[in-house]
């Protein structure tokens, strides 16, 4: 089941001042003087200019720039290299346009809703964790022109070319956030149950730098199939599948099934409002309704896709199998979803 989640801070209370939060302090107060005791006289050099280090710099900045661009390949597929193994799917042109279908999944499933929080008609802020390619940031910014939108991502995958009031940066979200708080009208994270293993200290953090009245929404495939005429087979590849990379994901710190907690998380964390909206979400295209049949077919045109960099780094890491071992499943995997007797219906 995929559930998506749209929660606001309560306006009244949503921020209390600590004493060590500047942005709550009342401006008409002076500056206390901060002291820096034992500190060495230093001498100033009039004439130093930023050529001298032009070189160093310049090192730096390739020292940098290949820290997140030089990718990690194993067994054919390419994986990001900034924090290396902490997202254990490919990061590859193939991926990349899984997550493009992905995305336009998400919009026949939300009919074409980029959000469903009721934000203002132009927000200040918006920020889009795991942002992928980017799609649903560049095209928030192209629906918000006035509005500044911020995607983070572990890969630099992002295109060159986007709206002016779009940035991209590179990030660990489970890293401690740097936004001050009370910045955002709106935080956007999907699909990102391979990537969060700590929901609480994350949405502590969103709790943080979102607005008073701001909203955060969570989206995620319950990866929980069931037939819907059952008709599974016995010992079912795709049971079985699913068993697996549970299986992984724990062994990782993940929990793949964490869209059945979103609304006890969120209101541990202070959240109201909290709003639960399930989407049925086909296996195939067996539905005669033409939504669902169509929603069905990108679901399972985007796994098919999937399946092999879903299933190759969780397997043959966490589990030890090869290579080797990893395809010859994925065959008998492939042919039981694609056998038009069975009826699969999950939920967003």
């Amino acid at each position: 089941m995929e559930a998506t989640e749209h929660v606001k801070i309560r306006e009244d209370d949503g921020h209390q001042p600590q004493d060590d939060d500047l942005s709550a302090r009342d401006p008409k107060s002076p500056t206390p003087d901060i002291a820096a005791p034992g500190l060495a006289e230093i001498a100033v050099d009039d004439d130093w200019d930023f050529s001298d280090y032009n070189s160093d710099a310049s090192s730096f900045l390739s020292h940098l720039s290949s820290s997140v661009t030089d990718y990690q390949w194993e067994n054919g597929r390419r994986y990001h290299a900034y924090q290396e193994g902490r997202y254990p799917l490919p990061n590859d042109e193939t991926e990349l346009d899984r997550e493009d279908m992905k995305h336009h999944e998400m919009m026949l499933i939300t009919d074409f809703r980029l959000h469903l929080s009721p934000i203002p008609e132009t927000p200040d802020k918006v920020l889009d964790l795991g942002t992928g390619t980017g799609i649903w940031a560049i095209q928030m910014a192209e629906k918000y022109p006035n509005t500044e939108v911020i995607g983070i991502d572990l890969s630099p995958v992002q295109p060159e070319w986007v709206p002016p009031n779009l940035v991209f940066e590179i990030d660990d979200l489970e890293a401690q956030w740097l936004y001050t708080p009370g910045t955002f009208d709106l935080i956007h994270c999907r699909f990102m149950f391979l990537v969060i293993r700590d929901y609480p200290t994350m949405l502590s953090q969103a709790f943080r730098t979102l607005k008073s009245g701001g909203h955060i929404e969570l989206s995620e495939l319950d990866f929980q199939p069931v037939s819907y005429d059952h008709q599974f087979p016995p010992n079912s590849q795709v049971h079985l599948w699913i068993e697996l990379l549970s299986a992984a994901s724990v062994k990782m710190g993940f929990d793949m099934f964490i869209a059945r907690r979103f609304k006890t998380l969120l209101l541990e964390a202070g959240f109201v409002d909290v709003t639960e909206e399930i989407f049925e979400v086909p296996w195939g295209g067996w539905p005669k309704d033409q939504r669902l049949k169509t929603i069905g077919v990108w679901h399972m045109e985007q796994l098919f896709m999937g399946l092999q960099g879903i299933a190759m780094g969780l397997f043959t890491r966490i589990h030890g199998w090869t290579s080797q071992e990893v395809e010859v499943f994925l065959v008998g995997l492939r042919k039981e979803l694609r056998d038009k007797s069975i009826h699969m219906l999950d939920h967003v």
